[in-house]
């Protein structure tokens, strides 16, 4: 990560906190972070690990355009991060890094909630050893997590050409790799 990227993750970091009082708000968005770092990683695109991390938790913190730009956020970056859904992106765009990062944080936003809904739900809380069979049976049932837009889930793995069990397994890595992280956090401010 570069030094303007590790500033601007961490003035991202500092609004993100203060923006979202309850621990649960700031769990996800520091899972969101994690997860968007872990698929920068994974994608390919290290250099840019810090500008995801960042992206999701700005998205997560619902911090407004202004604010992102002046914390040094690249302007298309600002826009990815406020999209309402992936069927904002042109279909047949080329996957470049920020394409990828816009369709990944929409839609990992939705995913990795219902991840870690769904391990919230099993004896020790974590997604360890958690099978994408068990996401895929809450997926199907809409009245669990119903904030979770199943669509925005499809439309994203579509987009990324990539199958639902796959985007669910690599999420499912992606969240187990930032949950300790995460659950520290956690209990500095509850």
């Amino acid at each position: 990560m570069s030094v303007s990227a590790a500033m601007i993750y961490e003035k991202i970091y500092s609004l993100a906190e203060a923006a979202l009082p309850e621990p649960d708000d700031w769990r996800h968005a520091l899972t969101l972070a994690g997860v968007m770092r872990w698929f920068a990683e994974f994608r390919g695109f290290s250099e840019a690990a810090g500008q995801w991390a960042a992206a999701g938790l700005a998205r997560r913190a619902g911090l407004d355009g202004k604010t992102l730009c002046k914390a040094g956020m690249d302007e298309e970056v600002v826009r990815l991060v406020r999209r309402e859904n992936v069927a904002d992106a042109d279909a047949q765009a080329p996957l470049t890094a920020e394409a990828q990062l816009g369709c990944l944080v929409v839609t990992l936003d939705h995913l990795s909630a219902l991840v870690v809904a769904a391990a919230a739900t099993r004896p020790k809380g974590s997604v360890k050893d958690m099978k994408v069979s068990a996401v895929q049976k809450k997926f199907k049932d809409s009245k669990f997590a119903p904030e979770v837009s199943r669509m925005t889930i499809l439309q994203g793995a579509r987009r990324m050409r990539w199958e639902i069990g796959d985007l669910t397994s690599k999420t499912i890595k992606a969240v187990l790799s930032c949950e300790e992280e995460v659950r520290e956090a956690g209990r500095k401010i509850a």
